[in-house]
C-alpha cells in the first residue's frame, strides 16, 4: 500500500503541504515554509528522511479505513470554478491498484474526509490543521 496527500493553495505555495507514505510504511512529510517560484508548488525532492515510520497496526487501520469508507469509488474530480481557494490531491494504491482523487474549491466527500483526516492525525503538528 501506499498513499500520498497534498494540499495546494492557489494564490502562493507557502502553506502547501505534502504527506507520503510508501510501500514500507514510512510516513515523508513536507511543508513549505516559503513562497516558491510561480507555478512551483514543491521543492524537487521529497525530505531526504521520513517523519516516522508506522507501526504494522497503523497501516493496517489506514488500510481497512480506506477499503471501508469506499474511496476507491469516489471519482476521480470534484471541481468548483473558481480563482482562489484549495485543491486537494489523494492518491492510493492498494494490491496494484491506484486510484486518485482531485477536490478543488469545493467540500470533500466525507470518504475524502476520512482518510485526509486519518493521514493528518498520523503525521501530527503541524500538519493537522
Amino acid at each position: 500500500m501506499s498513499v500520498e496527500f497534498r494540499r495546494i493553495q492557489s494564490m502562493s505555495s507557502k502553506g502547501n503541504q505534502r504527506l507520503r507514505i510508501d510501500a514500507e510504511g514510512d510516513l515523508y512529510a513536507d511543508l513549505i515554509a516559503t513562497d516558491l517560484p510561480p507555478g512551483q508548488d514543491w521543492p524537487d525532492a521529497w525530505p531526504e528522511c521520513p517523519l516516522r515510520r508506522l507501526s504494522e497496526a497503523e497501516l493496517q487501520t489506514l488500510r481497512r479505513l480506506i477499503v471501508d469508507v469506499g474511496f476507491a469509488q469516489l471519482p476521480a474530480s470534484l471541481i468548483r470554478a473558481g480563482r482562489d481557494g484549495f485543491r486537494d490531491e489523494l492518491d492510493v494504491m492498494i494490491d496494484g491498484r491506484p486510484h486518485s482523487v482531485v477536490v478543488e474549491r469545493t467540500e470533500p466527500p466525507e470518504p475524502f474526509i476520512r482518510v485526509r483526516n486519518a493521514l493528518w492525525k498520523l503525521a501530527g503538528p503541524p500538519y493537522w490543521p
